[in-house]
């Protein structure tokens, strides 16, 4: 429990480390580089050119640093101008001379002794363009008194993004002029080294381990591990853009998203370990992500948080990371559980051995009085601090490595066994080989003598299946002739009276002529005439009835022609009623027939077409008969009272959508759900054994579907009646 407390004060000191270098871990050059004492600066705000003399009192000044950021100075920020003043000496005479490097936000100008010996103001300040401005500024002094240093300080306030400023006034050191140049450059190469290393480092872990989560998305903590990584990278990213940010507008943009993003690196953080750890978040949790949320959006829209406040939910974060590692390393005695709680004691050794060396520099700087020389002691302060900074989040990384290795070693062992395995299942695959080479030898004996079985079997069936489409043909044939014979019948019994007719009048026109009446000759040759007429009218009658019954009993060619579907409609209707009739004489029905006048023409195979309305219409008249049967059997009418049942069936054509629809309607018994979802299946069919094949229907949704691109559909309600609607292309 000692060190868990000793974690959590050091944790405390992290805090202050990482705010440290978020915000660039910069080795500036000192004043001692020069042999320079300086008091402290001092502040005044307003305008007057008096207060550069080095005989004005400044002892009611306010002492505030330069270096101190614009809106922590209140009076400056609201003023927008000001005085800096502050006294200097050299400790010994030098011999070369010393530059003044300036860093600058604004414009000024620059008194020595009360003398100005510089301006600096940015080239695009008057026109809103950037503020900043670097200068390197030689002076000579061959004494050791005391001079006053004043500098009339400016800046243009931008409209600003929040309340988020992160500039000051301007950072003056005196260097050797011989060194300044290099010594100003080597701190900017420093300070952007470390940060791009570090936005570097942290973007790569980013994209691992959003790579892992891509190759396994079960583990999420790859994925909060990669927003955390992200937001890192991000915040020390942001934190460099501070070079290129010249106005205020710019710089509060960039200061709220680095505070955004270094809150959120910090929430992702928790949330990661807690998610590594399998752990449910709690009161405390989301209390710490509230405190994170607040904070940032204070910070960011209202004022600056004081830095004793600041850290704090900072801080809870780094020990509720603790609290949940030891909680971790003590209910799981697997030591590769305990990879994050050694990244803290790493982190621990960090921050000892960081204050060891400050306090070695305070040592050397106090007692011995060493004070040149001690930049040297930034190198292992800044490798050090990375430690601190990788040591956390590399300890969770380090964790789901270590998890890796682990599920690899444990396949490598499962595909040395596997391996194992294969090698007996190669010894047994090449005895089982040998039997099946054994085998298959007799099995394509076998195969062969099934094949020539199965050949024949098929064969056999294309047969029956011929047969039975040629014997639905030849049914539908069948009823089609007895039709056909009682449409012949009504021209013969005419030719045949007109012929017996014309006998009597040949006689009749022998006796006139005889007695020479002219006029009675011509008038019964007049009478000749028109039964001649009659008897070639039915004559043709007869014959074109024979030739249709020949164009429908014909194989068909294949060839579609333009047909007048009104016309064949018509004559299957009045075939198929009369051949009913043959064969019961007591079966009557109302037929109705609705064609459109304006149909035109379909190119249609016209045998084809012919055995579709024959089927439809057959099963229209069956339908119709069965309910007569059936409701006037036994007097059922007479019973109830109810009307005769009228057996109807309708013939209906028109022009839909670019379509040509032929309805064929009856009010029969109907069809069921469960018949009319089968009624297009080769074999179905409702009639009795004997009396239907099952083919008439799936024929003719064949001609209409595959034969002629058309569709043929069915409606119908039990009890009620069917409809069959066809519909071709125009």
């Amino acid at each position: 429990m000692r060190l868990f407390l000793q974690l959590s004060v050091g944790l405390f000191l992290l805090a202050g480390t990482l705010e440290a270098t978020a915000q660039a871990v910069v080795v500036k050059s000192s004043s001692d580089r020069s042999g320079v004492d300086e008091n402290s600066w001092l502040f005044r705000a307003g305008d007057s050119t008096s207060w550069a003399s080095p005989k004005y009192n400044d002892r009611h000044w306010a002492q505030i640093d330069p270096n101190v950021d614009l809106d922590e100075n209140p009076t400056l920020w609201q003023t927008g101008r000001g005085w800096f003043r502050q006294t200097f000496r050299f400790r010994r005479l030098r011999n070369k001379d010393v530059t003044m490097t300036i860093q600058q936000f604004g414009q000024s100008e620059i008194y020595f002794d009360g003398r100005r010996i510089a301006v600096l103001k940015p080239a695009r300040y008057d026109s809103g363009g950037s503020q900043r401005i670097a200068a390197l500024l030689p002076i000579r002094i061959a004494d050791t008194n005391r001079h006053i240093l004043a500098v009339r300080y400016a800046f243009r306030r931008d409209p600003t993004f929040g309340a988020m400023i992160d500039k000051d006034p301007f950072q003056l050191n005196f260097e050797v002029s011989d060194q300044a140049t290099i010594n100003l450059l080597d701190n900017q190469r420093n300070s952007a080294g470390v940060a791009y290393l570090l936005v570097g480092v942290f973007g790569v872990l980013s994209l691992l381990h959003f790579l892992f989560y891509r190759a396994n998305p079960t583990q999420r903590v790859n994925r909060v591990l990669a927003g955390t990584m992200l937001a890192f990278s991000l915040t020390f990213l942001i934190d460099q853009a501070d070079t290129f940010t010249g106005t205020l507008t710019l710089d509060s943009l960039r200061g709220a998203l680095g505070q955004i993003s270094f809150n959120a690196a910090f929430a992702l953080l928790l949330l990661s370990v807690y998610t590594y750890l399998g752990r449910r978040p709690g009161p405390l949790f989301w209390g710490i992500m509230v405190l994170l949320v607040a904070g940032a959006l204070y910070r960011v829209f209202i004022r600056r948080i004081p830095y004793t406040l600041f850290w704090i939910p900072f801080v809870l974060v780094l020990v509720e990371y603790v609290r949940v590692s030891w909680i971790a390393k003590r209910r799981n005695p697997d030591p590769d559980a305990r990879l994050p709680w050694n990244s803290l004691k790493a982190t621990l050794y960090s921050l000892l051995a960081i204050i060891l060396v400050a306090i070695l520099a305070g040592l050397l700087s106090s007692i011995f009085k060493v004070r040149d020389g001690l930049n040297w002691l930034a190198i292992p302060m800044v490798l050090l601090t990375l430690v601190v900074l990788f040591s956390i989040p590399l300890g969770l990384s380090l964790s789901l490595v270590r998890d890796y290795a682990r599920t690899y070693l444990s396949f490598r062992q499962k595909f040395d066994e596997v391996e194992q395995l294969s090698a007996q299942t190669r010894i047994q695959e090449q005895e089982k080989q040998q039997l099946l080479a054994r085998q298959n030898e007799m099995l394509e004996l076998q195969v062969a003598d099934r094949t020539a079985k199965l050949e024949q079997s098929l064969t056999e069936l294309r047969e029956t299946q011929s047969q039975l489409v040629q014997r639905e043909k030849l049914a539908s044939l069948g009823e089609l002739t007895a039709g056909i014979a009682h449409e012949i019948q009504n021209p013969l019994n005419f030719v045949t009276n007109f012929s017996e007719v014309s006998v009597e009048l040949v006689d009749e026109l022998k006796e006139e002529a005889q007695a020479g009446r002219t006029p009675d000759v011509l008038a019964i040759a007049d009478d000749l005439t028109q039964n001649l007429q009659k008897i070639t009218l039915h004559g043709q009658r007869a014959s074109s009835i024979v030739r249709g019954m020949l164009e429908h009993s014909r194989a068909s060619s294949g060839e579609k022609h333009p047909t007048d579907l009104n016309a064949l409609a018509d004559e299957y209707l009045r075939l198929a009623y009369h051949g009913l009739r043959t064969k019961d004489k007591t079966f009557n029905a109302k037929l109705k027939t609705a064609f459109d006048p304006d149909l035109p023409k379909v190119s249609v195979v016209p045998q084809e077409m012919g055995r579709v309305l024959l089927n439809l219409l057959n099963n229209a008249f069956y339908a119709v008969s069965e309910k007569h049967r059936l409701q006037n059997q036994g007097g059922f009418q007479n019973l109830l009272g109810l009307p005769p049942y009228q057996s109807t069936v309708s013939v209906t054509t028109r022009r839909v959508d670019g379509q040509v629809e032929i309805r064929v309607a009856d009010n029969g018994t109907g069809m069921p759900e469960a018949v009319k979802a089968k009624i297009f299946q080769p074999f179905f069919t409702t009639k009795p054994t004997g009396q239907g094949t099952g083919l008439g229907l799936s024929l003719t949704y064949d001609i209409i579907t595959k034969g002629h691109g058309g569709t043929l559909t069915v409606e119908s309600t039990e009890g009620e009646g069917t409809e069959f609607i066809v519909r071709l292309p125009a």
